[in-house]
């Protein structure tokens, strides 16, 4: 597959995004999901000071709208959904959405019917995915959890990405220890996610997940 541009893969149809193998060069920082997919090349410097081929040369420039406005134009809206995400993130290099809530809500606005409908479950499913650290800078960024809840919050989602990812309890220990130094200082969010993760798996237990998994963390 040669030649391909990030708006080129942008576009490539689910089905063909999935049968893609080709080989990612190295980036400083990951490339979006919808990228891994089509396997892309970019041209991201480890300083940061190029931009993924394909957009506009002062693409990092844009404002969040005008960006989300120009990936909008070129992309389906599962596509938009995660490149606002994986922007905020800094997963494209120096391409970055400074204002989640303010990208997210221009998207919306501009989105009607089907479209709407599938940048919404997108958005939320992707977002659903993401490791635990990223995925509490994504609900802050966009103000989706009430600050006392947000450990909790992931505590108890967290049970869902176990069975659907068949994480292991090795995993589990590892994927928890990332998540404790992503805290840092702020030990108070930590404590409630463990509390919430207990609390889910003391609900959830008895169904389809492995035993050690009930057994290792449903108790303190």
């Amino acid at each position: 597959m040669q030649n391909l541009t990030v708006l080129g893969i942008l576009i490539k149809s689910r089905t063909e995004r999935q049968h893609s193998n080709i080989s990612v060069m190295k980036t400083a920082k990951l490339l979006s999901v919808y990228l891994l997919a089509a396997c892309a090349v970019t041209s991201c410097s480890k300083e940061k000071k190029e931009v993924a081929v394909g957009f506009p040369s002062d693409f990092p420039t844009y404002t969040d709208a005008r960006k989300v406005d120009y990936v909008m134009k070129h992309a389906g809206p599962d596509s938009v959904a995660r490149f606002v995400i994986d922007a905020t993130l800094g997963r494209l290099g120096n391409i970055r959405i400074d204002s989640l809530a303010l990208a997210a809500t221009h998207a919306y606005s501009n989105y009607n019917d089907s479209s709407l409908i599938v940048y919404s479950t997108t958005f939320d499913e992707y977002s659903s995915t993401l490791p635990l650290p990223d995925k509490m800078k994504i609900y802050v960024a966009a103000g989706k959890s009430v600050p006392q809840q947000l450990g909790y919050q992931l505590g108890l989602e967290y049970v869902s990405q176990i069975r659907e990812n068949r994480k292991t309890v090795g995993r589990v220990k590892e994927e928890m220890e990332e998540f404790r130094r992503a805290c840092a200082d702020d030990t108070v969010t930590y404590v409630r996610f463990v509390k919430g993760f207990q609390t889910a798996l003391k609900v959830d237990q008895g169904h389809d997940l492995p035993d050690e998994i009930y057994k290792s963390f449903a108790e303190d």
